[in-house]
């Protein structure tokens, strides 16, 4: 009788979910997936849901339950979750982390700490049980609440489009199109069970002031359908922002001249040719990704790195703790901290790689009758010494305080300081400077100098020819 009830109610949004689970999803036979089940109203539903459509689906179901230990109650949420995945005969992989503690270790909110160990348990209990998907009880008023949260918050098109309904063609959200109220009538018809959460009335939390103060009186004061007015709303800036991404990574490859672990370097001109928007995507996921551990770059300091490409100030200038920024001639240039200090023997003949620096320095032994057809490809990535003055123990190494060099064709000592001001070489790049030294002498400034020591000569018998390559980011 139930049964029969509950089919002329809402069989409607059974065969809605399985077109989602089918079109929407790509659902395919024998995938297996995990249900994310807190006990809540929500998670029952779509664990019923998904039970009844399994067999036609020909998928495998997976009950997963965290308990975050929030509550004193938490723990019997546990057991009614185990009991309702055993009555339909289904596995139930449960766990329960202390959330509060890691808040405290981690500096976060209570919510962000909750969210990150629940997913970080969805994934091990997928790993484990071969799950291919991980289904959660989104709905569409939580979509709501998320665009608006996002919304004080400041965001752009990407926050704005809240939540997808497939993640990473991992995550899939079966419910997020359906309203809260369609959720409520679905679980009276079937007469499912649920857990009531009181901290979902908590108002101390943004969401549950959102969910029980805003939305209400947006509802009641100016759209009656706003919640269906901010789902469309999340779609459009969705499919706009995915838009934008293409075009900024695109105008990401064009306008990017050298790159390396903790540098980046932008033709300047190139970039400011392009529209403020995508600029905007440009320098965000530059600096995000020079700074992962200070992210993320919000609007504030976006605006405030492409002011500084924009003036073109030679000055070396901190965006971060550990994020620095200056113009070289056409090139703005980003960089990341220092490098640890290198000092690592050359083989003889033979590749060092240098990864640190991304560079990988070559040596050849070549007779002295190759030097008149070498000699003008000398330069920058290449030099050549007297091989019997170099001798077999050479170093590469990191400048240090007071180095000396005697440039190639001239009478003196300069101190590599001071040379590499007279070239107008970037502060920005001087920690990743090296030197090839024969002891304490420098052979080469790598890259731009040759000493005047071990000079190729009319003695020399045997050319030793060093090579500079750039490894491929």
């Amino acid at each position: 009788m139930a049964q029969s009830r509950c089919d002329r109610k809402i069989g409607g949004m059974v065969a809605d979910v399985r077109k989602v689970l089918e079109l929407g999803v790509g659902l395919k036979p024998g995938e297996r997936v995990v249900a994310a089940v807190s006990g809540g109203i929500d998670s029952m539903v779509l664990l019923d849901i998904l039970d009844k459509l399994r067999g036609g689906l020909e998928v495998e179901l997976q009950v997963a339950h965290l308990d975050h230990r929030l509550r004193p109650e938490s723990g019997s949420d546990r057991d009614f979750v185990e009991a309702a995945a055993r009555k339909r005969g289904l596995a139930c992989t449960s766990d329960s982390l202390e959330v509060i503690q890691f808040a405290r270790q981690q500096r976060l909110s209570l919510e962000a700490a909750a969210r990150h160990l629940r997913y970080q348990f969805l994934d091990r209990v997928a790993l484990e049980s071969g799950g291919a998907r991980i289904a959660l009880g989104h709905h569409a008023g939580d979509q709501a609440e998320t665009v608006l949260l996002r919304l004080l918050r400041g965001s752009g098109p990407g926050g704005l489009g809240a939540m997808d309904q497939v993640r990473d063609e991992r995550y899939i959200r079966p419910l997020l199109s359906f309203e809260r109220s369609a959720i409520e009538t679905y679980a009276r018809a079937c007469d499912i069970s649920f857990r009531e959460d009181c901290s979902n009335r908590d108002l101390r939390y943004a969401r549950n002031r959102v969910r029980h103060q805003l939305l209400p009186y947006l509802q009641r004061h100016h759209n009656p359908n706003i919640v269906v007015t901010l789902g469309r709303t999340a779609q459009i800036a969705r499919e706009e922002n995915r838009f934008l991404a293409e075009r900024a990574l695109a105008a990401l490859n064009a306008v990017v001249c050298e790159r390396s672990a903790r540098k980046i370097a932008l033709d300047r001109e190139r970039f400011l040719n392009y529209h403020i928007a995508i600029q905007r995507r440009v320098i965000r996921t530059l600096t995000q990704g020079l700074s992962k551990r200070e992210g993320p770059f919000d609007f504030a300091r976006v605006e405030t790195v492409l002011g500084m490409v924009r003036q073109r100030n030679s000055r070396l200038r901190q965006i971060s703790s550990k994020l620095w920024s200056q113009h070289s001639g056409e090139r703005f240039i980003l960089s990341r901290g220092a490098p640890s200090p290198v000092e690592v023997p050359i083989h003889v003949p033979g590749e060092t790689g240098i990864s640190s620096h991304g560079f990988t320095l070559k040596t050849r032994l070549l007779p002295v009758s190759s030097f008149p057809q070498l000699k003008p490809r000398l330069g920058q990535s290449r030099a050549a010494f007297d091989s019997d003055l170099a001798g077999p123990q050479l170093l590469l190494r990191s400048p240090r305080r007071g180095d000396r060099f005697q440039p190639l064709g001239m009478k003196g000592h300069k101190k590599v300081s001071d040379y590499l001001i007279d070239v107008k070489w970037p502060r920005i790049l001087r920690d990743e400077v090296m030197l090839l030294t024969r002891g304490e002498e420098i052979l080469w400034v790598v890259g731009m100098r040759a000493s005047h020591c071990c000079r190729v000569g009319a003695a020399t018998r045997e050319i030793l020819l060093v090579e500079l390559k750039r490894n491929p980011c």
